[in-house]
């Protein structure tokens, strides 16, 4: 079986407009052991949407778009498809009866214009739309069915999980797969891939690596249920300090939920990162209860004045340094009164580097009561990426440490 997306709309050509349903719609199928076989756009062009349809129905077996299908004059989508399908565009009633109610629901009047979004193919199969005024549509041609879908996001994700995977499942006996997503903290992306290399695994399992924000996610897709517990189980092995978890795909989520779990608060102090460490755990919701707040201690006065990083460490260790990091630690905690801390001072670049401390050098400290500990890093990669790495190197420290506890 072949299926095919096609997105409908001179927008996203000329990037006015990012296609996130795309990615959507296969992250769906692939709960289903399938994924689409070719992704296309196309531009509101009868002549090009035509000419489309009845190709991609002649090599695919599903051609699922989204987009063209509102009132106005060039949301085509419907009558393209009449076209190739050499079917006559009628007004449909229920599609009709649909779109007023919604219309009304949102207090707005129902025009003349409006009817252009019901003149539907005659014959043609309707799936509901619970989030906006346009039907879904299908109609089959040559050997493909093509299923027509709003190209407003949320329109189209309620439709295609509550409308048309239940008629795809039916129809073409999608089976659930077993499906698994592992998140590893901070872990190279080479050594995830050796070990799962060392893993005898069978053709009926698929394993994706995807590596990006100092984190590894590793997907794990297939029927043979034991064999993918095999392959996690030997990866929470090797990797159980980096692992999130079985319930979690959020590092921060995870801290804030431990912390609460302890009763237990954090602060931070923050260097090369410059508030980058706080954004990540301040975006998830309950961050409040247990994070007291943080120092972007950037300039030496500030490390010096505010978190009593004592001058002589400043002048004989340098900002970048062990010493420095453990009292940026032990200094934000007595500041904001709290259980843990965590501290960050590095050379971020491009500038800045020596031959003694080069660019991408990290110290990253842990606190908690009198203990602090300081951990060096290298990291590479561009100025961004070296705060990026920092900051998910940080979680990772105060997660193993809150796990002692």
């Amino acid at each position: 079986m072949r299926i095919c997306i096609l997105s409908i709309g001179s927008e996203l050509l000329e990037g006015s407009v990012v296609d996130t349903n795309s990615a959507f719609i296969g992250s769906e199928l692939a709960h289903y052991g399938v994924s689409p076989d070719m992704i296309r756009m196309v531009k509101d062009n009868r002549q090009e949407i035509v000419s489309l349809f009845i190709e991609l129905s002649k090599e695919f077996d599903i051609i699922l778009t989204t987009g063209g299908l509102g009132p106005t004059f060039d949301d085509i989508t419907a009558e393209c498809l009449a076209l190739a399908c050499q079917s006559e565009l009628i007004l449909n009633e229920r599609a009709y009866n649909h779109m007023k109610e919604m219309l009304e629901r949102s207090g707005v009047t129902l025009r003349k214009e409006h009817e252009h979004q019901v003149m539907l193919p005659k014959d043609c199969l309707l799936f509901n739309n619970v989030k906006g005024t346009a039907l879904g549509f299908s109609m089959h041609l040559n050997k493909a069915d093509i299923i027509c879908m709003p190209g407003v996001p949320a329109e189209m994700k309620a439709m295609f999980s509550d409308e048309v995977i239940p008629y795809l499942r039916e129809k073409y006996d999608f089976k659930e797969i077993t499906y698994k997503d592992m998140h590893f903290l901070s872990v190279p992306e080479s050594e995830v891939d050796a070990v799962i290399r060392s893993i005898e695994i069978s053709s009926d399992t698929q394993c994706i690596i995807n590596a990006g924000s100092g984190k590894v996610v590793v997907k794990l897709r297939g029927y043979n249920n034991p064999e993918i517990k095999k392959v996690s189980d030997k990866l929470k092995s090797v990797f159980k300090e980096s692992y999130l978890g079985d319930n979690y795909t959020d590092e921060a989520k995870l801290i804030i939920d431990i912390l609460k779990s302890q009763n237990k608060t954090i602060s931070f102090a923050e260097s090369c990162t410059g508030g980058l460490l706080s954004e990540y755990i301040t975006n998830v919701s309950g961050a409040s209860e247990v994070f007291m707040g943080s120092v972007v201690s950037y300039d030496n006065s500030v490390k010096h004045n505010v978190l009593n990083v004592p001058d002589d460490i400043l002048m004989n260790y340098g900002a970048v340094s062990e010493e420095c990091a453990a009292f940026m630690a032990s200094g934000v905690k007595k500041l904001m009164k709290t259980n843990y801390a965590v501290s960050i001072t590095g050379i971020a670049g491009p500038n800045g580097g020596s031959e003694e401390k080069p660019v991408g050098l990290v110290y990253i400290g842990v606190a908690k009561e009198e203990e602090i500990k300081v951990y060096k890093n290298i990291f590479n990669g561009d100025r961004q990426q070296v705060r990026t790495k920092s900051a998910k190197k940080a979680m990772l420290y105060l997660l193993n440490l809150l796990k002692e506890y």
